[in-house]
């Protein structure tokens, strides 16, 4: 793969959907795979009104009132197997997305979009963000093809992968990710569908902002440096 290089801009996409026969792990029956609506960065509700009213600063990404709060959430290291819970250091952010390395299309894209707005920033901001990637495929995603394709995008990474659907079920219910695996025979090629929005969370487990797929990096850099500078 090239290094990380700015895209060009694009329409705002939900989720990615693959032909074919598809299940969703761990769950019965098929679910329609939804995204943060494209609007909702800019719109009214309950969420992504693009920043609180009052003196908080205001967010390109969506912001949900209230937020999400996944710090009970935890997934093992792929290469380690140890627990990372889903709660950043102190003073720190975890960029967290669900997805896998087969992805032809929106994982790449978001992963080098990512990479982009964190090299935007200075040293001492990017040096406070890990960006966490669960694959939702964890047959073809071992710990060497998840380790390696992250660290073509970034210095600082968690890998993160179980096998166990459950586990992996209950993680993405937090988030509000749905997933889907075509249903396939071992060794036979299938197609995976999932939610494409990345979430940044704090040093409390609370996801503060959410990126819809199409955000740029410039305005993601803003959101991180904006988040960053609050909690120096």
């Amino acid at each position: 793969m090239d290094p990380p290089r700015r895209a060009a801009g694009r329409e705002t996409l939900p989720a990615v959907r693959r032909p074919g026969r598809l299940r969703r792990a761990a769950a019965a029956g098929a679910v329609a795979l939804v995204a943060v609506a494209a609007g909702c960065a800019g719109g009214g509700g309950d969420e992504g009104d693009g920043g609180a009213a009052g003196d908080e600063p205001a967010l390109a990404g969506a912001v949900r009132t209230p937020p999400l709060e996944v710090s009970d959430v935890v997934l093992p290291d792929a290469v380690t197997g140890e627990p990372v819970a889903m709660q950043a250091p102190p003073g720190e952010l975890y960029v967290v997305y669900f997805g896998y390395t087969s992805c032809p299309d929106v994982c790449p894209t978001t992963m080098n979009d990512v990479a982009v707005a964190l090299g935007d920033l200075p040293d001492d901001l990017a040096d406070r963000v890990t960006v966490a990637m669960a694959t939702v495929d964890p047959e073809r995603d071992t710990a060497e093809v998840l380790t390696g394709y992250l660290d073509h995008f970034f210095t600082r990474h968690l890998a993160l992968r179980t096998t166990d659907p459950a586990a992996l079920t209950a993680a993405t219910e937090a988030f509000g990710v749905q997933w889907e695996v075509e249903e396939h025979e071992p060794g036979e090629a299938y197609e995976v569908a999932h939610t494409a929005v990345t979430y940044v969370v704090d040093d409390t487990g609370t996801v503060v902002v959410e990126w819809p797929f199409g955000l740029d990096s410039e305005s993601m850099a803003a959101d991180l440096r904006t988040l960053l500078e609050e909690r120096a």
